[in-house]
């Protein structure tokens, strides 16, 4: 199969299509070597035999959609009114255009339609406690830091992936979809431990849990009471037996301010981790279970690693917005 011509400009590419017809070449095998149809050729040809012109005539072509000024309007717009259908979008701003156009425009230039991610409220209390923290412990070192947060995998969550065009992909929905309880570790040197859970956690299942999960591995790494626990206000986190059983073994407690999931690394995870196990979309508790164990073993190290990594960039972010919420 020919290989298409690639020239540095339209007037090169056009100088090059009459110098194949004044030498007897086929319009059809011009055609293919520039990548344009017959119809487009004889259009150059014809133009150079009238007025000698290689490239367009400025301003002939069709005029533009949109006006430089009407860009902005959309752009800004669009920013502010998040959610806003694109065709009230055209018609609130009076755009000369359809949706669609509208659509294209904003497309090309790096816009795309998305979910809205939820966050935590936060009051003001909430924004003064995550400014604290960030002060607190903004020259702290967290090489020795373990993250540790529980998350809740269910059956039937939607997941992305490719298909054919005019097939619709679905996953079964359940009124009371099974789901399991996991509870998971990081640290700075990537995974630590990962383990199911049954019901909900109390003081007491809690502190067994750490005993059987989390103690003896992060005493084989550091030592005893050399490490750092980094854990949410969950209520089985937060009880003075708990705190006091953690402290015969850990070094510190990071004291975690309320609504802040943007801070814990592990939230990332968990949501790396989700995405690969509903695509692989499991059908009963088993294969949810079977699936979670495999996709954290298959997790790269290195992704865990730079993601705790990026957590004394969270703490500075947290001064420069002053408490307020940070995109991680």
């Amino acid at each position: 199969m020919d290989k298409r011509l690639k020239f540095k400009s339209p007037e090169a590419r056009n100088g090059y299509i009459l110098g194949q017809i004044n030498n007897k070449v086929p319009l059809g095998e011009v055609s293919k070597k520039v990548g344009l149809c017959k119809r487009q050729v004889r259009r150059i040809r014809k133009a150079y035999k009238e007025n000698g012109r290689l490239q367009r005539k400025k301003g002939s072509g069709r005029p533009k959609a949109l006006t430089k000024a009407q860009k902005v309007s959309l752009i800004q717009y669009t920013k502010w009114h998040f959610g806003r259908p694109m065709s009230r979008i055209v018609n609130d701003i009076n755009l000369p255009c359809s949706p669609q156009t509208a659509r294209n425009y904003l497309k090309s230039i790096g816009f795309s339609y998305k979910k809205a991610r939820t966050k935590p409220h936060l009051t003001e209390k909430n924004k003064q406690d995550r400014l604290t923290f960030s002060h607190s412990y903004h020259e702290y070192d967290f090489s020795t830091t373990i993250f540790v947060d529980e998350a809740v995998f269910q059956i039937g969550q939607p997941f992305y992936g490719w298909s054919w065009i005019g097939h619709a992909p679905s996953v079964e929905t359940y009124t009371h979809p099974p789901s399991v309880s996991v509870w998971g570790a990081i640290t700075t040197t990537g995974k630590l431990n990962l383990t199911f859970y049954e019901g909900s956690l109390r003081q007491g299942s809690y502190q067994q849990l750490l005993q059987e999960h989390l103690y003896p591995q992060a005493e084989a790494e550091w030592g005893q009471g050399v490490w750092i626990m980094a854990e949410d206000g969950a209520g089985c986190h937060n009880t003075l037996s708990t705190k006091r059983d953690i402290l015969k073994h850990a070094g510190d407690i990071l004291q975690w301010p309320g609504s802040s999931p943007d801070l814990n690394p592990m939230e990332n995870i968990w949501h790396v981790l989700k995405n690969e196990v509903y695509r692989r979309n499991p059908r009963n508790e088993a294969e949810l279970r079977q699936f979670i164990l495999e996709e954290w073993n298959n997790l790269n190290n290195n992704l865990v690693i730079e993601t705790v990594e990026s957590f004394p960039g969270r703490v500075a972010m947290l001064i420069e917005t002053e408490g307020e919420h940070i995109d991680y």
